[in-house]
């Protein structure tokens, strides 16, 4: 497989992976230039949509580490969340939500929620059980509801 199909077939979920673990837009495209380049140098074989998943998940991951980042949780008035509640806000507020998540957490529910990943190919990705992954995805999935649940509250 060329590059640019590599790009084609892949760089969106790869930028939705890195996005949603850093929570910034330059470092989830300088992700995927890095995951492309590692795809360029070891050419892999078999299953390319689980490796670059992998990749790019444990990249943001270890960018996250490295940066000692602590994001903390976005501050949203309540009073004001009857004007968000429009599609495009509810999915601002959810990507903010995400943010709170630890890195690990944050991998899980967008390679379960976003990619469709089963908990095994979760696994294989993360390098975790089945069982750990479906662990870490209902305590996130519990962490997401009581950060949203008072700023959207019937709508979850």
């Amino acid at each position: 497989m060329k590059t640019e199909d590599f790009y084609r077939r892949y760089g969106n979920m790869i930028l939705s992976i890195a996005y949603r673990i850093t929570g910034n837009n330059a470092d989830a495209w300088d992700i995927l230039q890095d995951t492309a380049l590692e795809f360029e140098k070891r050419k892999p074989e078999g299953n390319i949509k689980a490796w670059a998943g992998k990749v790019a998940t444990n990249k943001a991951i270890n960018l996250v580490k490295k940066e000692n980042r602590i994001i903390d949780p976005p501050d949203i008035e309540v009073d004001s969340v009857e004007r968000k509640l429009e599609k495009k806000e509810i999915g601002k507020i959810v990507n903010d939500a995400l943010l709170t998540l630890s890195p690990i957490e944050r991998a899980v529910v967008t390679l379960k929620k976003y990619e469709n990943m089963s908990h095994r190919e979760i696994a294989r990705v993360l390098e975790i059980t089945e069982e750990n992954s479906r662990v870490i995805l209902m305590r996130s999935l519990k962490k997401l509801k009581r950060v949203l649940e008072p700023l959207i509250g019937g709508v979850l």
